[in-house]
């Protein structure tokens, strides 16, 4: 049993206080937020001239700086506890007033798309200050011909915590409700066991004994959740198959990369198109299949096991090579490691270490997913319940990236304006990993250390590349079995997750039942087509830190700027500022090609 939130050391905690200092406080915000929303449900948004434009706005983008702080604090306490009562009440205001904010929302987004777009061309004219908002109504224009009547998007509006609640329900379960059975390692020890902890811990340590028990603990946990999540996972991708015919898309896939959110046109996907994004996947995953069979061959022979279990899959290939490494000194590595993108971005992460940006605290209740990001106005978050290893060093800085990436990008952007591409906000964070590696190689004159890292890198490409792109394939194929109106039932989503592990592993890894529940072990089921991105932001990061390596700090200062773009600019115009064109699929064939030189080299190593 862990410990208790209130038992977490301080300098484990992250500094909420930037945020708000007290409690207190939050509740003053809260409540005059919500005052001057309901007071606003109450007007009618006339804009009958440029300057009556521009002053709406102004006003929604206060409503949004001040929602972003509210909203974050309750967030970032509940992640802390999600057992805490306290929390839990906090979390449950905020979605109230979260669904009034997106009545006002939509207030203003019908009052806006009122305006023909050649009038309001004209007024962006006569109010040049209107200009500095141009993202924002660009996307005011790309939602017209989708937008439904002024009625019909209130209540949309009005039912959008409900209409979204799939994700918070999986989070709800997996957090406070589902339970595992502790289990014993090889020296009989026993081991407690949570969703986070086996992925981040136990399903890459040496120990197979604890591997395979905390496997047959897991999938028995999971799988009796089994039918209610699979409900709700089939609810979710219903409610979005039929939000996409009622707003006119051609397919759920063209609604989801047009707009991230199908009840919130603030919110930006990126545009591409369904069949870039099909293309993306197939290319990754045929061409990734072979090599990670051959990894996993390697691994079979190395571990001298008879065969290979879906538990085996991400076990070390040298296993009595695990050193640890204190929080502090991670730290200092991931300062000197990001030092070759600019003396601005070395200090924003210095910062980060000395000034408490950072949750790691390994206490009960507390969310069971590593994140990053930020808060508008204020700093970077992360949140990371620390480990001690060099796995968590590396997995550390990924979600730092985050937050520096959110930081950069706040301090720059107006908030309106600073909707994040999805397809181009896990580069970022995968970025630092290969910095990361690229530093302790440079730095530390150690044989097995460069074979570990070798290993880590394989395990990133094994996380992002295959964990995520067989999440995709799955999006992809539910989707389209709910379109053509097969049900989703318990067993068609096993069964199909099932079959998708059995092509990518072919006969190299054992395909058992329990590995057919993994669809439950992940969030991003509920986050629209989210989990193919993080295959195309390795694939851009591998290219970016292989030229940052080549050309120095040059290129990594170019990428700072990049960052400070935000959500300023689509995905695909980030990455064609950096340099990489991400059109066409070549790139990703290029960082698949990367994964088979490091297989090369592993399997010469051993």
């Amino acid at each position: 049993m862990g410990i208790t939130r209130e038992n977490v050391p301080v300098e484990e905690t992250w500094n909420l206080e930037d945020i708000f200092l007290s409690e207190e406080l939050w509740e003053e915000a809260f409540l005059s937020l919500e005052s001057d929303l309901e007071q606003r449900l109450e007007l009618e948004i006339m804009l009958k001239s440029s300057s009556d434009v521009l002053l709406a706005v102004k006003e929604l983008e206060n409503f949004l700086e001040r929602l972003e702080l509210t909203n974050s604090y309750a967030r970032y306490k509940y992640s802390e506890d999600g057992t805490n009562e306290q929390n839990q009440t906090r979390m449950g205001r905020i979605q109230f007033l979260m669904s009034k904010a997106n009545n006002v929302k939509t207030n203003y987004m019908n009052a806006f798309l009122s305006i023909s777009a050649k009038n309001m061309e004209q007024y962006c004219e006569e109010e040049k200050e209107l200009l500095e908002y141009q993202k924002f109504l660009s996307k005011i224009e790309e939602a017209r011909k989708h937008i439904l009547s002024p009625e019909m998007e209130d209540a949309l509006a009005s039912l959008d915590s409900t209409i979204n609640s799939a994700e918070r329900i999986y989070d709800s379960i997996t957090s406070s409700d589902m339970k595992f059975e502790s289990v014993q390692n090889k020296h009989g020890k026993d081991v407690p066991v949570s969703l986070f902890m086996y992925m981040t811990q136990i399903e890459t340590s040496p120990d197979t004994v604890l591997r395979r028990n905390a496997y047959h603990s897991l999938s028995k946990g999971l799988d009796q959740y089994k039918h209610g999540i699979a409900k709700t996972l089939s609810t979710e991708i219903q409610k979005n198959v039929t939000l996409a015919k009622l707003r006119g898309y051609n397919s759920t896939f063209d609604m989801l990369l047009q707009h991230s959110s199908p009840t919130n046109f603030f919110l930006d996907a990126d545009g591409i198109s369904s069949q870039h994004f099909e293309n993306i996947l197939d290319t990754i995953r045929l061409e990734l299949a072979p090599h990670m069979q051959r990894y996993a061959k390697l691994r079979k022979r190395q571990l001298g096991l008879e065969k290979l279990l879906f538990s085996d899959v991400k076990a070390p290939l040298d296993p009595n090579f695990d050193p640890p490494i204190s929080f502090e000194e991670a730290g200092e590595i991931i300062i000197e490691a990001v030092g070759v993108l600019g003396d601005e971005y070395k200090e924003l992460m210095k910062k980060a270490f000395k000034e408490r940006w950072v949750y790691r605290g390994d206490n009960v209740g507390r969310n069971m997913i590593a994140f990053g990001g930020g808060v508008h106005g204020v700093h970077g978050y992360a949140f990371y319940p620390w480990g001690g290893n060099l796995f968590d060093m590396l997995l550390l800085g990924h979600e730092l990236g985050h937050s520096l990436h959110f930081h950069l990008a706040h301090e720059n952007q107006k908030i309106i304006n600073n909707s994040m591409p999805l397809f181009f906000v896990e580069a970022p964070s995968t970025l630092i990993e290969h910095l990361i590696v690229q530093y302790l190689r440079q730095n530390r004159d150690d044989a097995r250390l460069h074979r570990w890292l070798n290993m880590y890198l394989m395990m990133s490409y094994h996380h992002n590349f295959v964990t995520h792109i067989l999440e995709a394939e799955l999006l992809r194929r539910l989707y389209k079995m709910a379109e053509a109106k097969t049900p989703l039932t318990t067993s068609s989503i096993s069964e199909t997750k099932g079959a998708i592990l059995s092509e990518f592993w072919g006969d190299t890894v054992e395909i058992d039942e329990a590995a057919k529940l993994t669809w439950m072990r992940q969030p991003h089921y509920y986050m629209g087509l989210y989990p193919y991105t993080y295959s195309v932001g390795l694939s851009a990061s591998t290219v970016i830190a292989k030229r940052i390596h080549e050309e120095g700090l040059d290129a990594g200062l170019q990428w700072t700027e990049v960052l400070k773009q935000g959500g300023a600019m689509k995905g695909l115009n980030l990455f064609k500022m950096a340099g990489l064109d991400l059109s066409t699929t070549e790139l990703f064939s290029d960082a698949v090609s990367y994964v088979g030189k490091i297989v090369d080299e592993l399997e010469d190593s051993f």
